[in-house]
């Protein structure tokens, strides 16, 4: 059993669970199917300014219909968070609470389906996750950035965390691009997280943070973005996320959770797929007698969700 520096306590182990009536290629093949349907319901409901849902669904009810009934075809991760770490409270309470107003439809769905949300699923072994024909851009960018003399590092120091978190909140309030900005953030709550990466140019400049609770084979994106535009934070984007999952491959993660709503800006969307995140849904549950784990169930089984 996996076990969590921070609190020495035991934590989930996760696997897929894969229906017996079924060949893996052709649950694949129906798994890619939902997740663009449900993908592409979303990026519309995004480009069309993101209206009220029940008026949203009352102008599409076929679409939504069959966007609501993939959805529910996508994998599932079940966990049953233990730790009593800041990490772990984290995670937990991000996927138990409920993002939207009581009566919405958003909320209503997420009771029937779970909480969904965007994830990587990471290799078991260090140098794995960047191969492969659909890693090309990502390949790319990261070689552009170290052309550019992007560098990295991990943050522990707790003044340059401060500083960084400055940094990161000025930008925010004057980001160029609205979708982005925000006048009043609150990332103060950073400060307790776990794992802080950040980039930075040839001439010292931060060009981008990331700061990540882990809680044993879980970790979420609490903070990714980055510090001020140009070519050196687009690239240092795409070699973060290389970087990023390779530390969290040495810890044991096994699953990165954007942990956002699936209603996310189109650039951010889109970023996300280049470099590997799914569509999952996830619910928290209560540990039986004596166990504390998870399970992530791929989506064929009548009785997920």
């Amino acid at each position: 059993m996996a076990r969590n520096p921070d609190d020495g306590q035991s934590t989930p182990k996760l696997a897929f669970l894969r229906s017996r009536s079924r060949s893996k290629r052709s649950a694949k093949l129906s798994e890619i199917d939902y997740e663009e349907r449900v993908r592409s319901y979303f990026h519309d409901y995004v480009d069309r300014g993101k209206p009220p849902g029940y008026v949203y669904i009352a102008r599409y009810p076929g679409k939504s219909l069959l966007a609501f009934a993939a959805l529910f075809r996508l994998p599932c991760l079940y966990i049953a968070p233990s730790s009593a770490a800041i990490d772990g409270i984290h995670i937990r309470t991000l996927l138990s609470q409920r993002s939207a107003p009581l009566l919405s439809p958003r909320s209503g769905l997420e009771r029937l389906a779970g909480f969904a949300t965007t994830a990587l699923s990471l290799p078991g072994e260090p140098g794995q996750y960047s191969l492969g024909a659909a890693k090309q851009t990502l390949r790319r960018k990261m070689r552009r950035a170290k052309q550019l003399g992007v560098r990295w590092s991990e943050v522990s120091d707790p003044e340059e965390r401060l500083g960084l978190l400055k940094l990161a909140a000025d930008y925010e309030r004057i980001h160029p691009d609205e979708t982005y900005r925000n006048p009043n953030p609150d990332i103060s709550d950073l400060l307790d997280y776990r794992l802080w990466l950040a980039a930075y140019s040839a001439e010292g400049q931060p060009l981008l943070l990331a700061v990540m609770p882990v809680y044993g084979e879980l970790a979420t994106l609490a903070y990714f973005r980055t510090i001020g535009a140009g070519e050196e934070q687009s690239n240092a984007r795409y070699l973060m996320t290389e970087i990023l999952v390779e530390h969290l491959v040495g810890l044991g993660v096994r699953y990165l959770l954007d942990g956002g709503s699936l209603a996310m800006p189109n650039g951010r969307r889109h970023f996300q797929r280049m470099v590997g995140f799914r569509i999952v849904r996830v619910r928290v549950t209560r540990p039986g007698p004596g166990a504390s784990g998870g399970t992530v169930d791929d989506g064929a089984r009548t009785t997920s969700g």
